[in-house]
């Protein structure tokens, strides 16, 4: 008897590079197509947008069962793009996130969702150079509609809350570490680190932990069934709620602190070792 039904990954610093745009490696293309073969479902749980692994991934990788996507705030379908479950920002608190960055200018980025789970980003001058801009495009997934101010979108009669918001937390004037700004200013909200460059914001109680709950639910699936494997702080509440937590090897010591087992790093093709240890017996 299999001893899992669902692994869970992480996509930046895990199966794909965080700094730069590069396919996944073969060795773990391989690996999600076997263990998916043996009928255990392989889903992504990430930061990034429906729309991204709508576009840029599920193709490469055949998902076909729900993905946790926005640090858990959204769950869907890879490949009709239907939204099955979506916790947005109170609409009075990200008014007090988007006045509290109009006012300090902090580069910043608001992402929205429609009805169809079509994401669309507002952001906010980010001064970055050349290279960090390329860094800014993968790390954002989209371009973005570049806006002067973030609170008239939240004011209008129509207005409708964001899922998540991204600080911009790199050469910001003083050396301001935006992730205890924002922990002090908003301590009702999830806000973590995704890189060391990024700081989001979600809804309270909104991780990938609680997303992965969820997504449980959805499938029917027990989650001490269940294989995480991630490298950053904010995959710590998706390997505690899992059955297994596999840290990658270029995760920071906290994180590997949280985890069951440690893999090699993501040039070791770590994500393929912990699939072919634990789900393929090689």
């Amino acid at each position: 008897m299999r001893r899992f039904d669902l692994v869970i990954l992480d996509l930046d610093g895990t199966i794909i590079n965080a700094y730069q745009r590069l396919p996944i490696s073969q060795a773990v293309h391989d690996t999600i197509a076997a263990v998916q073969a043996t009928g255990v479902i392989v889903t992504i749980g990430t930061g990034r947008t429906l729309d991204y692994i709508r576009h840029s991934l599920h193709g490469n990788l055949a998902l076909t069962h729900p993905v946790l996507t926005t640090q858990g705030a959204v769950i869907g379908d890879p490949v009709s793009g239907h939204v099955l479950a979506e916790v947005t920002l109170p609409l009075d608190k990200a008014r007090d996130i988007a006045a509290f960055v109009d006012a300090h200018r902090y580069p910043t980025a608001f992402y929205f969702n429609d009805a169809d789970g079509h994401t669309q980003v507002f952001r906010n001058s980010l001064g970055a150079t050349p290279s960090e801009e390329t860094l800014l495009q993968h790390l954002l997934g989209i371009p973005g509609v570049q806006v002067e101010a973030f609170s008239p979108l939240l004011t209008a009669p129509n207005a409708h809350p964001p899922v998540k918001v991204i600080a911009f937390n790199h050469g910001i004037p003083g050396d301001i570490d935006l992730l205890p700004e924002y922990q002090q200013r908003f301590p009702t909200l999830s806000i973590t680190r995704t890189h060391e460059w990024l700081v989001e914001t979600t809804a309270a109680g909104v991780d990938k932990g609680s997303g992965l709950r969820r997504l449980c639910d959805l499938l029917g699936i027990d989650i001490r069934r269940v294989m995480a494997i991630g490298d950053s702080d904010n995959d710590i509440p998706m390997l505690e709620a899992a059955g297994l937590g596999v840290a990658m090897g270029n995760a920071g010591d906290h994180v590997k602190a949280v985890a069951d087992w440690i893999a090699p790093t993501i040039d070791e093709e770590g994500a393929a070792v912990a699939m072919q240890r634990w789900i393929l017996g090689a």
